[in-house]
């Protein structure tokens, strides 16, 4: 221990938390944020599964839930932008919190619902939580972890996305038969809120956050002492990061002029492209494949094989891109992707053949969009990271709701399955285009960028 008298020394919080280990403090912050993005995903799909019942029991046709499944993305978008700016004003722990109660409460109001104009407006008002707590968790994560596992924390954390929808469809058939359909929401709203009471007393605000805004340097000692309990950090110490970090006012204005311009137009677009191709997949896959001779269970089963196969092909792809330090891993599998999706599109006679094309288009192209999330928490710094995942996010948000969207004009075009996915496989191939003409530092300075302000 030093001596109370001793000169207060400048501290690197970036530095420090990159020569930090995989401590205890570090697995319960991934542990709680991959908890939010499992209850994420699994209501976000909540609306879908349950859609048939509602649509039965108030005599509705199914294209009266277009509008609320656009709602739903609509609100995503929205909250994704609205809790980012949130996060770099008062930090990542209120917002989290914040937007975690709001989309527990709407999904817990959805069985209160009175017609498809009530619906509507709470499903909005539940994908503006959820938008919010998805992009607040992975800045959280990125914050936190030490460069050499950033990519793969990240992607871990956000795996529980998918996962909460692959989870989400055996308990929902469930619930629904035994239950009806007021009961998936139920859970989809306590299960948050019962959460958010954990988060509340474990959940700490993000150390990086807190040396940007100059806070106590007691709360910096004691957040630092917690993610290396070898190493002494005093009281009086002076914490900085790696840069001196600019005022978080005008974030949004930062994101799109100067040296973020160029990689929030290309990675926002690779965003809006890549979750357009992997919604418009997850939701009429089903649908085409029926159309194609499989019966429901063997659609059912095959599609989840695409959400499962992007879980594996997300962890795998950040071992890579953590081992390697680099985005071509990112590239080279969005344009692997798109010759993958193609090719499910040719429809194997074989089922085995056609469940391995795919889980290997799901682990392509959703493994890319999970890393693309990661891969973009490192190239804000740390007073605009929530802001710019914000932006990243929500514009994927929208080309989600435009994915929901494009199996409709495809049918109304009667295109046939290669046809589809062949333009599917080719929008998946320009992402690759779009990630590669994003700029980063390279070099040293990107060490730095990953972990700190100086980008």
């Amino acid at each position: 221990m030093r001596n109370a008298s001793s000169a207060p020394r400048v501290i690197d919080v970036d530095a420090s938390i990159d020569a930090s280990p995989v401590g205890r403090h570090l697995l319960l912050i991934g542990v709680l944020c991959s908890l939010v993005a499992l209850l994420d995903g699994f209501d976000t799909l909540a609306i879908t599964y349950a859609a048939p019942q509602i649509a039965q029991a108030w005599k509705l046709p199914k294209e009266a839930f277009g509008p609320i499944f656009a709602a739903h993305y609509a609100g995503a978008a929205l909250g994704a932008g609205l809790f980012g700016l949130l996060a770099d004003r008062i930090g990542r722990r209120p917002a989290i919190l914040a937007a975690t109660a709001t989309f527990g409460l709407f999904a817990l109001a959805t069985p209160l619902s009175e017609g498809v104009v009530a619906l509507l407006i709470v499903r909005g008002l539940t994908g503006l939580g959820l938008g919010g707590a998805l992009s607040n968790v992975i800045a959280l994560v990125s914050e936190y972890a030490p460069a050499r596992v950033r990519a793969t924390m990240v992607s871990v954390m956000y795996a529980a996305f998918p996962l909460g929808g692959v989870i989400g469809g055996p308990l929902s058939a469930h619930v629904l038969a035994q239950h009806g359909w007021q009961a998936v929401f139920v859970i989809g709203g306590l299960a948050p809120l019962a959460l958010l009471a954990a988060l509340w007393f474990l959940l700490p605000e993000s150390v990086r956050f807190l040396a940007a805004r100059q806070a106590p340097a007691d709360l910096i000692a004691a957040q630092l002492r917690r993610v290396d309990r070898s190493r002494d950090f005093g009281n009086h110490d002076r914490y900085v990061l790696a840069a001196a970090a600019p005022q978080s006012h005008g974030a949004l204005r930062q994101i799109l002029s100067g040296d973020h311009l160029r990689s929030s137009l290309m990675l926002g677009a690779a965003s809006f492209v890549t979750q357009m191709v992997i919604v418009y997949i997850i939701t009429w896959m089903p649908t085409l494949l029926l159309a194609s001779g499989l019966d429901l269970s063997q659609a059912i089963w095959t599609s989840a094989t695409f959400s499962l196969g992007g879980i594996v092909g997300s962890l795998l792809l950040a071992r890579i891109i953590d081992r390697v330090d680099a985005p071509w891993p990112l590239t080279t599998a969005f344009a692997a992707s798109g010759f993958a999706i193609a090719a499910v599109g040719l429809g194997p006679s074989e089922r085995i053949v056609l469940l391995a094309a795919v889980a290997q288009a799901g682990g392509l192209i959703v493994g890319a969009q999970v890393n693309l999330s990661a891969y973009c928490a490192t190239v804000y710094p740390t007073e605009i990271r929530s802001t710019g995942l914000g932006w990243i996010i929500g514009l994927g948000r929208i080309g989600a709701i435009c994915g929901a969207l494009l199996g409709t004009a495809f049918v109304a075009l009667d295109l046939t399955l290669p046809w589809q996915y062949g333009i599917s496989g080719l929008a998946a191939l320009c992402t690759a285009l779009l990630v590669h003409m994003a700029r980063r530092k390279r070099g040293r300075a990107v060490a730095i960028s990953v972990s700190a302000d100086a980008r």
